[in-house]
């Protein structure tokens, strides 16, 4: 992956187009351009997989083409994409990119530069769009979520249990094989921060445990997948004496 901007082909393609377009009919005399095709049109992004597209760009008395791809709004963003390739065949010149889910939806440009030998240029532009579908991930709840005990002197263990659940129509059915954080919280701070992990098992439980050596609250979190929404569970405080408790 290259990190580049947006008019993204334009600079990535400076370098590498600069390919000889063959000798050229006496009956050439005109310079042109032409953008033949963008293929597909929707080019339709699915999950955030790479959607792999062709441009394709009739010339003649061409020596060098750029191609820069641009949102129609004019916004301006910073975006990965894949190196771009071409490949030149007499007066017909192919590119191949991709798009995935980080690409603006919406209207775009394809805006096709085509230089002579003499560095005269000449443009030609076409629109075509782009569309992000995203399936609608299940959702998920980490219930019963317990920590043990609720007093302990600093720098012991605690222990944690819970259930991570999934939507199944009307009932929660377990998830095993999920990783499921375990993350504190100080008394009087406001950053949460990891301490552990633990990989759900039969019907979704999860166990894990930690030394404590402040006060504060502990919660679980499960960041999601392809497939299943992310989820936390309810904090729970834990007490911990030579900790900052005071009664």
């Amino acid at each position: 992956m290259k990190r580049i901007t947006v008019g993204l082909l334009s600079a990535a393609l400076g370098g590498s187009l600069l390919l000889s377009a063959g000798t050229a009919s006496a009956a050439r005399t005109a310079l042109s351009v032409r953008i033949d095709s963008v293929n597909p049109n929707p080019v339709v992004v699915t999950d955030g997989h790479d959607t792999n597209v062709t441009i394709e760009v009739r010339t003649t008395e061409a020596t060098r083409v750029e191609l820069r791809l641009r949102p129609a709004s004019n916004q301006l963003r910073t975006q990965d994409a894949n190196e771009p390739k071409v490949i030149h065949d007499g007066d017909l010149w192919r590119f191949s990119t991709s798009f995935d889910g980080d690409d603006l939806e919406g209207r775009w440009l394809a805006i096709a530069d085509a230089y002579d030998k003499d560095g005269k240029k000449v443009t030609d532009e076409v629109n075509f769009s782009v569309k992000q579908e995203r399936h609608e991930k299940a959702e998920t709840r980490l219930a019963s979520f317990r920590v043990n005990p609720d007093a302990v002197r600093k720098g012991r263990w605690v222990y944690f249990t819970g259930r991570l659940q999934v939507r199944d129509g009307r009932h929660w059915e377990g998830v095993k094989n999920e990783e499921v954080g375990i993350y504190f919280r100080a008394r009087g701070s406001s950053a949460w921060k990891w301490v552990t992990s633990a990989d759900s098992e039969w019907r979704g439980q999860f166990r894990a445990k930690a030394r404590a050596f402040k006060t504060g609250e502990y919660r679980a979190v499960y960041e999601g997948n392809d497939e299943l929404d992310e989820s936390s569970s309810r904090s729970v405080r834990v007490w911990v004496r030579g900790g900052g408790w005071h009664r």
